[in-house]
């Protein structure tokens, strides 16, 4: 059985992907779920510890599916494939909550109009450019370029394709990876390899 809690977040998923984060409110979570305003308030007594929650659990799932689908094992160009890969399926098998995450990301704001869920450490980027360093300097599979740079630009393209996916503007996912996985590996390959 579903707790009333879960039914909450899983709401607010559909809800925000559906008809984006500016028109979410307390009050349509609560109809939505046939509970009382004061029920959601219960399990969430404002606005930002929903979304934050929503978040977690979206982060949380990633990282378990990326850490099960994911190859480290092999060299820093499997390494690269398989981050991509895995980023892009993840995303494909759960587009609801990628569209609000997207959503809460672009949108969410506090009292004072900042962004609440700001990278501002950059988290997202270290496990890409850990794998840059390692393909740079461990296995020699990657030329000389600047890892923050390029994790940049594998992220830019793994986000923007995400939210195309989720929409289902692009139905060929293994296309779209194959793509992205052969520009990246062009991309950061040594010349003389």
């Amino acid at each position: 059985m579903v707790k009333t809690k879960d039914k909450i977040i899983q709401k607010s998923v559909e809800l925000i992907s559906q008809f984006g984060y500016v028109k979410f409110s307390i009050g349509n979570v609560a109809k939505e779920v046939q509970v009382s305003k004061g029920v959601v308030n219960y399990h969430f007594p404002q606005k930002e510890l929903l979304v934050a929650a929503i978040i977690t659990q979206y982060f949380e799932k990633a990282a378990m599916y990326m850490g099960e689908h994911m190859i480290l094992e092999e060299d820093a160009k499997r390494m690269l494939e398989s981050y991509i890969e895995s980023n892009l399926r993840f995303v494909a098998e759960n587009k609801a909550e990628t569209l609000a995450i997207t959503e809460i990301i672009r949108n969410g704001r506090n009292e004072t109009g900042e962004l609440m869920f700001a990278d501002e450490n950059n988290d997202i980027l270290k496990p890409i450019i850990e794998i840059f360093q390692y393909g740079q300097e461990v296995d020699n599979s990657f030329r000389n370029f600047p890892p923050d740079i390029m994790a940049r630009a594998v992220r830019n393209v793994i986000d923007s394709f995400s939210s195309t996916i989720a929409k289902d503007e692009i139905t060929d996912i293994d296309s779209v990876i194959n793509e992205i996985k052969t520009m990246f590996i062009k991309a950061t390959e040594r010349s003389d390899s």
